[in-house]
């Protein structure tokens, strides 16, 4: 019945349908059209009203339900409806969406639907336009399918033309690593700024397909949460916000509300999105040093990711929001750069942490998902596990132990970085596993102490053995006035590596050291924050093996120096022998000047062979220049001896028979040993060019004496 704005009672109600029109049993919706009365077309307000009216009779059937209202001139529906999207739902399921509502009953006949090579076991509708088409056989992910759908009809009896649908399957609960990834946090929101005083995650699907967010969990390091049944399409935002506060963050974009919202510490806390069956799909770290100052930290300023599609970890990278309402919720970032580098990555540093431990460290961060098919070894080793120590090392171990001193051969397959770029080194490397040093196997083998102003000082340790030796822990030291151990510098905790017979020289500053010496090597410098003191005026350089006991304590001074030398600053201590106790003054002499006054990582310029002849007295080299115009500016006279305990003189004389220089007058010898003469009488000067002798005399325990001569030639510059 009706009423008129200028009536006071309504018209004789009119009966809906027959009288049959609503019997005791269930029924499908029906759709009734009624007509407004004549003479009421024009009234600015009409009341309509409903009398139920009903027998008796009960069971769930005894209901009604009324729905639906639509004012105005009815249109006749004569479209049928059409297909808005197919795509994956799990691996056996597709998810169909209609344009319009559907005939309940049309759609779930499986003849209606056709997948080449898929069989469908049932469809079904979900709601009045989603049809779910469910398969025993999973469908393949990336793969092409061809869809034919026919006799669908809409609610009017409108029948769909058949259609033919090409589609790509994606599984979308199939979440990749970084597919979802955290593009913004808001940590500690304030109150009466642009933004509400709200918590918010920022979450974007970075992938190429829409995901379902159901299979989803957020956490912190304190709790975790479901995300609940939500699609993400892709370049897709959604925040997470306090179910609470939702109503506040609506302006924003799409919400996904979280009932027991997990809060964000402001001093720093660890975001996870994980599957549920425990993959990692992201996670972000960030702490009070994220906001680069306490003003940013305390200021309402949100958190925001600079490349989205940077596809490492990004916590080290992430950046303060930028835009004046300090946050960009729903939209993209501020600090938004996706400008790829397209620098290729570089294996910086390959070597065995220990037998079965190998740690690779890269130019720039490298994708996650390594497997050992990335790796090749020659000979073969097996992979137990690969672990990201960081975004740019990696730590390899394996199943059974590598050889000591065996030369292993690493080739990199298919490794790119976190931007795509393959990586640069394309030639297999060498690692090998070296033997961890002691005493006696490092020596030190060369010192500059009076640099000249601006260069920096060294100290040069030798392997005198034919193994690569590793000795991390060790350090360098001094003694102090009372002769203890002072001022002890580490030279390093990790990857201190010495090839066999080779070099490694500490310095402040490698470059510096580089630019005074062009013709060294530097491949063998290690920069430290700083040296023990080493002073001008003579001083102790003291090497401790990691247990801190003394390997070696060298005692120098100017006076070691070729007397000849005019200035020794900027000049380097060079050892002469190896195998000649490093307190043995006359081992030392100083560098060269023809190969620039120091040898830093090379071989020193002044040295003696550590062969032994067989003879009881050896002079090497026999010919030599005190003004160093060509080798070394001295000669060593080294002895041999079958027992220790011998006394002996060792003295030069001229052709003449005039005794120029006493080297040794009385001296309990040693087993072995040497003896240096630099061209110098008793007074210091420099002797004549030509022939010498040299005598040396020998008394055993038993009084027995042995005289020996030797000669030598003191050449000079032509």
């Amino acid at each position: 019945s009706w009423k008129g704005s200028s009536q006071t009672v309504f018209s004789s109600p009119v009966l809906l349908g027959s009288q049959m029109e609503f019997p005791n049993e269930n029924q499908e919706f029906s759709k009734y059209q009624i007509a407004i009365p004549e003479g009421l077309e024009n009234q600015e307000e009409l009341q309509l009203r409903f009398d139920i009216r009903y027998g008796s009779g009960t069971g769930n059937a005894a209901r009604w339900i009324l729905d639906d209202f639509e004012f105005g001139d009815i249109q006749t529906d004569l479209s049928p409806p059409r297909v808005g999207f197919v795509r994956g739902y799990d691996e056996k399921i597709l998810e169909l969406g209609f344009s319009e509502s559907l005939d309940p009953v049309f759609p779930t006949f499986i003849l209606n639907y056709e997948i080449e090579g898929i069989p469908i076991q049932k469809a079904e509708l979900k709601s009045d336009s989603v049809v779910y088409l469910y398969s025993n056989s999973p469908f393949k992910e990336g793969e092409k399918y061809q869809l034919k759908i026919r006799q669908i009809p809409d609610l009017n009896g409108n029948f769909i033309q058949d259609t033919l649908v090409n589609f790509t399957f994606y599984d979308p609960s199939l979440l990749p690593s970084k597919g979802i990834i955290f593009n913004e946090i808001m940590p500690a929101p304030k109150a009466d700024l642009d933004l509400p005083n709200v918590e918010y995650v920022e979450i974007f699907n970075a992938s190429e397909k829409s995901l379902r967010l159901d299979e989803l969990l957020y956490s912190n390091t304190r709790s975790v949460v479901p995300l609940g049944t939500y699609w993400l399409s892709p370049g897709e935002f959604a925040l997470l916000v306090p179910e609470s506060q939702q109503t506040l963050m609506k302006a924003f974009g799409k919400l996904i509300p979280i009932k027991n919202w997990p809060s964000l510490l402001n001093s720093g806390d660890v975001i996870t999105l994980a599957s549920i069956d425990g993959k990692t799909i992201d996670q972000l770290t960030y702490n009070t040093s994220s906001w680069k100052g306490s003003d940013f930290a305390n200021g309402g300023y949100s958190l925001e990711i600079v490349n989205p599609f940077y596809s490492c970890d990004q916590s080290a990278l992430i950046q303060v929001s930028k835009d004046p309402a300090r946050g960009t919720p729903g939209r993209v970032n501020s600090v938004f750069n996706s400008e790829p580098n397209l620098q290729r990555p570089i294996l910086q540093k390959s070597y065995f942490k220990d037998a079965t431990q190998i740690i690779l460290e890269f130019s720039s961060a490298v994708f996650p998902s390594l497997s050992p098919s990335n790796f090749s070894f020659e000979p073969t080793i097996q992979i137990n596990k690969i672990i990201f120590e960081k975004t740019n090392r990696v730590l390899i171990s394996l199943e059974s132990p590598a050889s000591p001193n065996s030369v292993y051969k690493l080739r990199l397959l298919d490794l790119e970085d976190c931007y795509g770029n393959a990586l640069l080194n394309e030639e297999p490397f060498e690692l090998i596993l070296p033997e961890k040093a002691k005493i006696g196997d490092l020596i030190i083998n060369e010192l500059l102490f009076n640099p000249k102003t601006g260069f920096p000082k060294f100290v040069e340790l030798y392997n005198t053995t034919n193994s690569t030796l590793e000795f991390s822990g060790w350090k360098l030291a001094n003694l102090d006035d009372s002769g203890e151990v002072a001022q002890v510098k580490a030279l390093g905790e990790e990857n201190l590596q010495i090839s066999p017979n080779g070099f490694v020289v500490f310095t402040t500053n490698s470059s510096a050291l580089m630019t005074a010496f062009p013709n060294s090597n530097s491949n063998s410098f290690i920069s430290l924050s700083s040296l023990p003191s080493y002073p001008i005026g003579g001083g102790n350089v003291v090497l401790l093996d990691d247990a801190n006991q003394r390997a070696e304590v060298f005692k120098y001074s100017e006076d070691l120096h070729h007397p000849l030398l005019r200035d020794p600053k900027g000049v380097s201590l060079e050892r002469i022998s190896a195998s000649t106790p490093v307190d043995i003054v006359s081992n030392w002499h100083s560098a060269s000047s023809v190969a620039g006054f120091a040898t830093p990582g090379a071989k020193n310029s002044q040295f003696i062979s550590e062969e032994f002849d067989g003879n009881l007295i050896q002079i090497e080299p026999e010919v030599f220049d005190p003004e160093g115009s060509s080798g070394n500016t001295f000669t060593s006279i080294k002895y041999e001896l079958n027992q220790a305990g011998w006394i002996g003189n060792i003295k030069i004389y001229s052709i003449s028979g005039q005794l120029i220089q006493v080297l040794a007058q009385n001296e309990i010898l040693g087993s072995r040993g040497l003896f240096t003469w630099t061209g110098t009488d008793a007074s210091g000067g420099i002797v004549r060019p030509g022939y010498y002798i040299v005598l040396v005399e020998l008394f055993d325990l038993a009084g027995n004496l042995k005289k020996i001569k030797k000669t030598v030639v003191v050449a000079t510059r032509l």
